[in-house]
């Protein structure tokens, strides 16, 4: 909302800003960008309280850079000031992806704002989003008149163009902010001081408009009486800001300068205070260069005083004094229970004790998730002496957990072995404590073999005979099989042995229940499911699935649910039925936003890509699965090798063999090689696959067959076939040939009569998404499709057996429908 304002100050707009800043109420979104110290936020907030209605609503939110949920949370909240049930709407989707952009718009351009309403978002350029500038396009799509979005920000990057080719969008850039001579010395006179000609052009040239500049200029020199031209902004800060202060006020200052906001009960904690002084009330209520944040109710110093006094903290105060001020801003962040940043001041001073005191937990670093650096954990576990490590066993517990997730495997087998020394300890006096921790140890033990089932489910049954509950632990530290989206890529381990497996965790599921208090219900007939559908025995697995759904849904084990969904979605596709298609995916799109887990969106975008990969298109592919860098920071590492399965065919899909063949072979010799432990089937059948159509398509008919050769010889045992099926077309001249060596020709047989099901039903699927949904012709669409897979006119034109004019004339159609210019633009748009 609106900030109280000291009515004391007097600020000076140019005409040529005044009149940029008149046209917000003309448009539905104004983008105001400039780097830091040139007043954006001033000039905004004062222009709108001079010039808004009085019945006009003008609300505010900041971005802090929390994590990408929060802030679109927050946002929501102000959209809901305009359109309080659209915006309800938009919190379903928890995170903006490329995938959700297209549904957010739709409820964006139904905005309905009844009065004149003004919302602005300050700091945007905090904003962790791998959409942000995409973002502010699709909400530049509102229809309502009322309605006007003001976003303040530091330079948005090379992605720019996206607002300058957007009519919708005013800007407002670092130019309209800078002032003339004639300027600068109105900005001088406002404040009673008339400079000569000489004074003001030394000025002028000394700061080029910079309207923080100047005022330090002024500042300095209405407490001086002289102009020191030659003094940079550092020396400026002091004279103007700094040697004005009182003894008390700078001490305040050094001590928040290590924090890059605060809030009072903050401030007063890092002063050693049970409340702020009255005297530092007063300055923070007074100062020019320290901003409150109303709806965060928090301070934020302005960056140019904020550098200047972190460089006096840090190079100018005694060691002992840092070493303090630290730790009191590590209990001021442990109350505010931000437990990450706490750790971060307390490592400063190497306070282990107070680090492993923290109450950490498997839910508050899963929300931590892509902010966390989980070399964080490494360096404490590495550099803490064993002997303080041994005292918090709970915590590291909890480590240990997020050490294998991450896949920190040496801090992991650390941990183990220092929790083993914990449990030793003949001397520890309660016997009830150890007991637990002996249990927890147990289980946190088994996870370097968590994919073998028949050596874990023994520590199962040990815990649950010592414990006589489920864990306290287990169950709050990781989701079920770490959130992936298929449980048969997890336990399928050893060719010819999947029935098995399958069986033993059918009979030991009620045991896995009751040691986990629920955790994995229904896994059992989930992964029978998922094994169903990959021999084409689509009905048995619908049933299977909506066995899972029952227990799964009553135990709150959503993670499961999603992998029922997403077999129910794929056999509608092996079926080519529409209607149960499109209500399995709108159901698996539904559980964004629906519940709070944090990796339920990460899931969902992992379903969503592999349903449209299944189908041969890339229109529902998360944007970060084109990043394999980003796959390992926001999945957990078992989880990983599952989806560079996913990235490895989008290469295959873009062509780009050459990168293909080096990250492939270097994937599969990861997955064949987990130290002998966790051993994955599955993604080495997909490589296998997808070397074996890069070299056919490459003219490599030899080397082709034998990649297909070893991946049926580990698929064939357990009627493993959809994963061929569904690549029938390109497989078909090498199925042809394996004939003449498989001795399995039942199955191969099978292999291929559901490869012909499956192209059948994906084509009836693919044409029912294009009429439910596309502006564009079937025959526009494919040429698209193909533009953006980077052919040529001339390369499509050979495809089709069209001519290159004909290629090129549905081009300009296509791009016309979607109002783009190019090709390169057809990778973010929805058609």
């Amino acid at each position: 909302m609106r900030k109280k304002v000291n009515h004391k100050k007097r600020y000076y707009f140019s005409d040529k800003l005044t009149r940029k800043l008149a046209q917000i109420s003309h448009y539905p979104l104004t983008v105001v960008e400039a780097p830091f110290g040139f007043g954006k936020t001033t000039a905004v907030r004062e222009y709108l309280k001079a010039n808004l209605p009085l019945d006009a609503l003008e609300c505010w939110y900041t971005c802090l850079g929390e994590p990408v949920s929060i802030t679109w949370s927050g946002l929501c909240e102000l959209l809901s000031n305009a359109d309080a049930k659209a915006a309800d709407s938009l919190k379903g989707f928890e995170n903006p992806t490329m995938d959700t952009l297209f549904h957010i718009a739709s409820y964006i351009k139904d905005f309905k704002c009844q009065a004149e309403t003004y919302l602005v978002v300050d700091n945007y350029q905090l904003v962790n989003c791998d959409v942000s500038q995409e973002l502010i396009n699709v909400l530049s799509m509102h229809n309502s008149p009322n309605l006007h979005l003001v976003f303040i920000t530091q330079r948005l990057g090379a992605k720019q163009q996206y607002l300058i080719n957007n009519n919708s969008i005013h800007t407002i850039d670092r130019k309209n902010f800078l002032l003339n001579k004639e300027g600068t010395g109105t900005l001088f006179s406002m404040e009673g001081i008339n400079l000569a000609d000489n004074a003001l052009e030394k000025v002028y040239k000394r700061t080029e408009g910079w309207v923080s500049a100047i005022r330090f200029y002024m500042i300095n020199y209405k407490e001086t009486g002289s102009f020191n031209i030659t003094a940079d902004i550092e020396q400026l800060v002091e004279s103007a800001v700094w040697d004005r202060l009182t003894q008390e006020e700078k001490e305040f200052l050094l001590s928040v300068s290590v924090m890059d906001s605060f809030t009072a009960c903050q401030a007063a904690i890092i002063l050693d205070k049970k409340k702020l002084p009255e005297k530092i009330e007063e300055f923070l209520r007074d100062n020019d260069f320290i901003q409150y944040i109303p709806d965060k109710h928090i301070y934020r110093m302005h960056s140019i005083l904020l550098n200047y006094v972190r460089n006096r903290f840090n190079y100018y105060q005694p060691e002992e004094y840092q070493n303090e001020i630290y730790r009191r801003a590590g209990r001021s962040y442990a109350m505010s229970s931000q437990y990450y940043q706490a750790a971060c001041f307390f490592y400063k001073v190497r306070d282990f004790d107070a680090i492993l005191s923290l109450p950490f937990s498997g839910e508050y670093f899963d929300a931590q998730k892509e902010k966390y650096q989980p070399e964080f954990i490494a360096e404490i576990i590495n550099e803490c002496p064993d002997n303080i490590l041994c005292r918090y066993p709970f915590t590291l517990l909890v480590f240990g957990y997020m050490a294998f997730s991450c896949g920190q495997y040496e801090v992991y087998h650390r941990l183990c072995h220092l929790l083993y020394s914990v449990i030793q300890d003949a001397e520890r006096p309660d016997e009830d404590e150890l007991l637990k921790i002996k249990a927890e140890y147990r289980l946190l033990a088994s996870m370097r073999d968590f994919n073998d089932y028949s050596k874990i489910r023994k520590e199962y049954e040990t815990v649950l005979n010592i414990l006589c509950k489920p864990s306290d632990v287990t169950k709050y530290c990781t989701p079920c099989f770490f959130a992936a989206p298929s449980v048969l890529d997890i336990f399928w381990r050893e060719s010819g042995k999947l029935e098995a497996v399958i069986q033993q965790l059918e009979e030991d599921c009620i045991l896995y229940k009751k040691s986990a208090g629920g955790y994995g219900a229904g896994v059992g007939s989930l992964m029978r499911a998922e094994a169903m559908l990959m021999k084409g025995n689509e009905d048995e697995a619908e049933i299977l699935c909506h066995r899972t759904l029952y227990y799964a849904q009553r135990n709150k084990q959503f993670n499961i649910c999603l992998c029922s969904e997403l077999v129910l979605a794929r056999v509608a596709v092996l079926r080519g039925n529409a209607e149960g298609y499109l209500s399995a995916v709108k159901t698996i799109k539904g559980y964004t936003g629906k519940y709070s887990n944090s990796y339920i969106p990460r899931m969902v975008d992992q379903c969503m890509s592999v349903i449209s990969l299944v189908l041969g298109i890339k229109d529902n592919v998360a944007p970060w699965l084109y990043d394999l860098e980003k796959i390992n920071k926001v999945l957990y590492a078992p989880v990983v090798p599952h989806a560079q399965v996913l990235y490895l065919r989008l290469l295959l899909m873009e062509r780009r063999y050459n990168e293909f063949y080096g990250i492939s072979q270097a994937i599969l010799e990861e997955v064949r090689n987990k130290a002998g432990k966790v051993q994955y089937i599955m993604p080495q059948v997909y490589i296998l696959i997808y070397l074996a159509i890069a070299k056919l398509n490459n003219g490599n008919g030899h080397e082709a067959q034998n990649y297909l050769r070893q991946a049926l010889a580990i698929a064939l045992p357990d009627k493993i076939y959809l994963p061929f099926a569904q690549h029938l077309r390109e497989l078909m001249a090498l199925l042809e040939m394996a004939k003449g060596y498989i001795s399995d020709r039942e199955g191969l047989n099978a292999l291929i009569a559901l490869g012909i099901r499956q192209d059948k039903g994906a084509a009836a699927i693919k044409k029912a998404i294009i009429a439910d949904k596309s502006p564009l012709t079937p025959r526009e669409r494919e040429i698209a499709l193909y533009a953006r897979d980077r052919l040529s006119a001339k390369e499509i034109a050979d495809k089709l057996y069209i001519s290159e004019a004909t290629v090129r004339t549905i081009l300009k159609s296509v791009y016309g429908k979607l109002e783009i210019h190019s090709k390169y633009e057809l990778d973010s748009t929805q058609f």
